[in-house]
């Protein structure tokens, strides 16, 4: 049985779940996701919506919308569950701020 406390997380999850769970913002995983189809398009211009031509200039390769593959539900964004957990675990930092500081001192 399950407590009042406890969550059950889908398998397949949207990207406002990802947010929920996770706390991985939507609208960063769309723009990564948006530059990686410029980049495979081989598209380094683009038109801006002030209509002047912009450069793509990657924010974050590394990022979860870059190295994630989704799962499309009609037109809808999804990913794995385990997918979205293997790269928290790949990106977590080993050492929180304060040891980092503390271990250069």
């Amino acid at each position: 049985m399950q407590t009042q406390h406890e969550t059950i997380i889908p398998e397949l999850l949207e990207l406002n779940d990802l947010e929920v769970f996770y706390g991985l913002n939507p609208k960063t995983i769309l723009r990564e996701r948006w530059e990686q189809k410029k980049i495979l398009q081989r598209k380094g211009t683009y038109k801006g919506v002030d209509g002047k031509t912009k450069t793509v200039e990657p924010h974050n390769t590394s990022g979860f919308g870059f190295t994630t593959p989704a799962v499309m539900n009609g037109r809808k964004v999804m990913y794995r569950k385990s997918d979205v957990e293997k790269w928290i675990g790949e990106n977590l930092e080993k050492l929180s701020p304060e040891d980092k500081i503390s271990q250069k001192a």
